[in-house]
Formats: C-alpha cells, sequence, structure tokens
C-alpha cells in the first residue's frame, strides 16, 4: 500500500494515466481479497495511496471504477472467445459453442460478479455522459459477440443475434450469485437433501445457452 501523503498531483497525460491505473490495480486487488461489496472507496484510495478526494479527479465515484474494470474483462474475455470460435466457424455446432461460451465466461469470475451487479449497483451512481459513454460502449460490445455468434452458427437467424446477447448477460447475472452464494447460504446447501438446488455456474451457463440457441435458430 502506498503512503496518502506521498501523493503528488499527476499533471502530464502518462501520470493521470498512470494514477488511473494505480486506482484500478487497488480496486482489482482488493475485490479479489474481499469481494465487491466490501470494497469502499476510502479503501480503494487508501490501497492506491491518494487520498478519497483526489480519487474523483480520475473517476467520478466508486461505481465508474468497477465499470472500467468491467469494461477491461469484456474486452479480454472477447479475445478468449474469438480466438476460440476460430476452429468453430461454419459449423452451426451449438452444443460445442455454447460450451466455449460458458467454459470463457467461467474462467472470468470478476467478470460474472461484475456483471451481476451492474443493474442494481454498478449503474446506479453515474452521471448521465458516463452513462451514454458506457452504453455505447456494450453497443460496440454487443456487436463482436453478433460476429463472433454468426462466424459460429451462420445457420442462426440475424434478427436475433441482439436479443440473444442481452440474453447472455441476463443469464450471467442470474446464475452466477446462485452458483456463488455466501458462505452461510453454502453452508446451508452442502446438506444432503438440498443437492437439487446447488448450482454449477459453467454448466448451468452452458445448458441455458445451448437450449436458448437451440430454441432461436427455430423460431
Amino acid at each position: 500500500m502506498k503512503c496518502v501523503s506521498d501523493f503528488k498531483r499527476a499533471r502530464q497525460p502518462e501520470q493521470i494515466e498512470q494514477r488511473r491505473r494505480d486506482i484500478l490495480n487497488a480496486a482489482a486487488t482488493l475485490m479479489a481479497e474481499k469481494g465487491f461489496d466490501q470494497v469502499s472507496l476510502n479503501a480503494i484510495a487508501r490501497s492506491a495511496g491518494v487520498a478519497k478526494s483526489n480519487v474523483y479527479r480520475y473517476f467520478e465515484s466508486r461505481e465508474e471504477i468497477f465499470l472500467t474494470l468491467l469494461r477491461q474483462d469484456w474486452d479480454e474475455w472477447l479475445v478468449q472467445l474469438e480466438r476460440g470460435v476460430v476452429g468453430l466457424e461454419g459449423s452451426d455446432d451449438i452444443g460445442r459453442f455454447s460450451a466455449l461460451v460458458a467454459r470463457t465466461i467461467a474462467a472470468s469470475p470478476r467478470m460474472c460478479e461484475l456483471v451481476s451487479v451492474l443493474a442494481s449497483v454498478l449503474e446506479q451512481n453515474l452521471s448521465e455522459q458516463a452513462l451514454i459513454t458506457f452504453k455505447t460502449e456494450s453497443m460496440a460490445l454487443g456487436g463482436r459477440i453478433m460476429n463472433t455468434v454468426q462466424r459460429a452458427l451462420p445457420g442462426l437467424p440475424s434478427g436475433n443475434l441482439m436479443q440473444l446477447g442481452q440474453t447472455l448477460f441476463a443469464l450471467i447475472a442470474g446464475l452466477w450469485p446462485l452458483g456463488n452464494p455466501p458462505p452461510a447460504v453454502q453452508r446451508v446447501m452442502s446438506r444432503p437433501e438440498l443437492a437439487p438446488f446447488q448450482i454449477e455456474f459453467e454448466s448451468s451457463l452452458e445448458l441455458a445457452l445451448n437450449l436458448m440457441l437451440k430454441g432461436a435458430s427455430n423460431p
């Protein structure tokens, strides 16, 4: 952890970018250690070695910090998905494509956790301009997802593609907390009689995607 008293105002573009990276890295580290709900703006500032008031020079809120991390995670996930889909191009193999999507998503737990709080938390404390920027970037993300789906599943009706992308994130938001409940819930759910209610995130997401894509391919 850096010492707040050592903080010097960033003035050059590269200094400003470095300060932003310091804040993002601090938030990422704290989230990995404690979970999203336990990370405050004060804690991020202390870990990054800046005063809380100075964080606002680089991000308008705690939520914008985590949205920035989410956008980074989305891009990294799409790179992995686009690489993996090379072997499926033109196959129309819904089963293999669903497995690829579920596997690459499950490999990014921070992205999943942030998607699960996107609508309920992250979008709730943003300026209109920040929301416009985020939604515009989300549209670009949706375009990349649509292109990837088309490469693997060219037989899928193109009119369904944008809605499929939206449904994918709704599935992540719903299944992630169910598959990763708080410790107290995990202890209760470990009881043998409650086994039917236990959810394994990756396999549940794969099944849901498989069913969704099969339904979309037979309207």
